[in-house]
């Protein structure tokens, strides 16, 4: 039955009831009461419909975020697994464009690379006309020229919503016809130390103002964009360096060593000192433990061992490549990729050994922040929903093992859409940076905060005693966002609903834990937004 309908019912059966109470054939009393009955019952019910579209409404954008969220992982990924494979940059590239695209199939976007001398050239546009991408190709940055021209001067973001009237497409409108564009939005890639290496842009046919998901979506793409290029700037560095040094004389950075039967070094080339601080007279009167780490000479020593036996059975002795962590002078360590092969006289005796150890520092370091970006959101640094997965897993299988509780908590900023309306995604962007790191001073270090997309946050208590000291955590959360969050000197307050489920209690597995806690952050907010309602009804805005 309706709702509008069974309130029509309740009303109805209710009349009769006020009749005999109030005489209501021969008094007024019962006309009143029915006129009061529809003056608190009609509003009500509206308030009620209106609450449940807003809810209704909230849960399906939830939903579109979530399969949002879960397409741009899986689209980057694909980019990931395709850098470590070392595909072509172009390819890389292109299979990040297409990703982004299907994010917005109403896009077209594109990725230019800035040169040594301020051009930018077209490495991937598979969806803009190729008259349009050679015309651009060797545009000088500059401020005014164009979206990503004006982007990758000023190493800021450019959002041009119209093309048409904007200042900076002015000399170029015989590309905005040629192409067929309106909109142009860009993000400037940069490196660690700030440098642009090109840009990362968005066309649209139509104009077009970017949503949150819009900005989130062209910053992250830029972000994975430098990833992809800076690897293929090391591969290709790593691959000039080869072939400068092909011959023993030449190398400058790998250190070339040789070794005799009793394990003795009788060379190693100059580059090892300039590796591991220690001068070649230090480096001749060291044996390999006294240089790398004890894990590292296990490795090694167990190569080692196999050799010998090689040698012992007349077999040639085994080539050897791995990856080994050695010891400086001052201390510090670095991982070298280390390469050993057996040296042979002219009748064919193995004479010792012949080894190349190679730098892997600058690799090692592009590998662990692939690692990170996998795992962690571009923007606040926080765990993403992959990262924060695995260690609710591990979570949860160490409670079952030893009998322990754990609580899991869901949380939703409340107000944090008007921010972004009035204020700019900017600094919607820098507020979520701050609240993450209220959150972060909020919970424990064996706690876990992530980010799971927009204004939504997921934390990890791994060691609670009981439903109570959950419930004070998220206490003292609620309180720490309720403060007033200072942007750059704008004043701006927002509060935050929480839902908490723990295990065992409500249940033992992460999805039933997570739908409980989901439950309750949104009975939370339903709360919430009747005591909203009712104080308006009581305390009308006067306009």
């Amino acid at each position: 039955m309706k709702l509008w309908l069974v309130l029509l019912h309740g009303l109805l059966v209710t009349v009769p009831v006020s009749a005999d109470a109030f005489s209501w054939g021969s008094s007024s009393s019962g006309w009143l009461l029915l006129a009061a009955a529809a003056l608190f019952i009609i509003p009500a019910t509206l308030a009620f419909l209106l609450f449940i579209f807003r809810v209704n409404r909230k849960l399906k954008a939830i939903v579109i975020t979530g399969q949002r969220a879960a397409m741009m992982q899986q689209n980057r990924s694909r980019v990931l697994a395709m850098i470590v494979e070392q595909a072509p940059l172009v390819q890389v590239l292109d299979a990040l464009v297409e990703g982004a695209e299907q994010m917005d199939p109403s896009a077209s976007c594109t990725v230019l690379l800035l040169d040594d001398q301020g051009l930018l050239h077209v490495a991937s546009a598979p969806h803009l006309p190729d008259e349009y991408n050679a015309a651009i190709d060797g545009l000088a940055s500059g401020y005014g020229v164009g979206s990503c021209g004006t982007a990758a001067f000023l190493g800021q973001r450019v959002i041009v919503e119209d093309v048409r009237v904007h200042p900076y497409w002015q000399p170029y409108q015989a590309l905005v016809d040629l192409a067929g564009i309106r909109s142009c939005w860009s993000e400037p890639i940069k490196n660690r130390q700030g440098k642009v290496l090109g840009t990362f842009a968005i066309y649209h046919k139509e104009v077009t103002v970017p949503s949150e998901q819009d900005i989130q979506l062209i910053s992250e793409s830029a972000a994975l964009a430098e990833i992809v290029i800076e690897r293929s700037n090391a591969i290709e560095a790593l691959k000039r360096s080869e072939e400068r040094h092909r011959l023993l004389a030449d190398h400058a950075t790998d250190v070339i060593w040789t070794m005799d039967l009793s394990g003795h070094f009788t060379y190693i080339s100059p580059s090892a000192q300039k590796l591991t601080g220690f001068t070649i007279a230090e480096l001749m009167h060291q044996q390999m433990q006294q240089l790398v780490t004890p894990d590292s000479f296990a490795q090694v020593k167990l190569q080692m061992k196999k050799a010998a036996k090689a040698l012992q059975e007349g077999e040639a002795y085994p080539d050897y490549v791995g990856e080994v962590e050695q010891v400086c002078k001052d201390g510090r360590r670095v991982w070298s990729e280390v390469k050993i092969s057996g040296m042979y006289d002219a009748e064919g005796a193995f004479v010792g050994i012949l080894g190349v150890s190679r730098d892997l520092t600058e690799r090692r370091k592009i590998e662990e922040r692939m690692r990170y970006m996998a795992q962690h959101d571009t923007l606040t640094g926080l765990p993403n929903r992959t990262l924060f997965s695995d260690r609710l897993q591990k979570a949860l299988q160490y409670a079952v093992r030893h009998k322990k509780a754990l609580a899991l908590m869901l949380l939703d900023l409340n107000k944090f859409k008007p921010v972004n309306d009035t204020h700019g995604h900017a600094v919607g962007d820098l507020l979520l940076q701050q609240v993450a790191e209220r959150l972060q001073h909020a919970i424990r270090s064996s706690d876990t905060v992530a980010r799971i997309g927009g204004d939504e946050f997921i934390i990890l208590l791994p060691a609670v005693d009981e439903f109570h000291h959950a419930a004070l955590v998220a206490e003292k959360i609620q309180h720490s966002i309720a403060l007033p969050f200072d942007i750059h000197g704008l004043e701006i307050q927002i509060s935050c609903s929480i839902g908490v489920a723990c295990f065992p209690e409500d249940g033992e597995t992460d999805l039933v834990l997570s739908k409980v806690a989901d439950q309750r952050m949104y009975q939370q907010k339903a709360e919430l937004a009747i005591q909203l309602e009712t104080a308006t009804d009581f305390f009308p805005v006067v306009e």
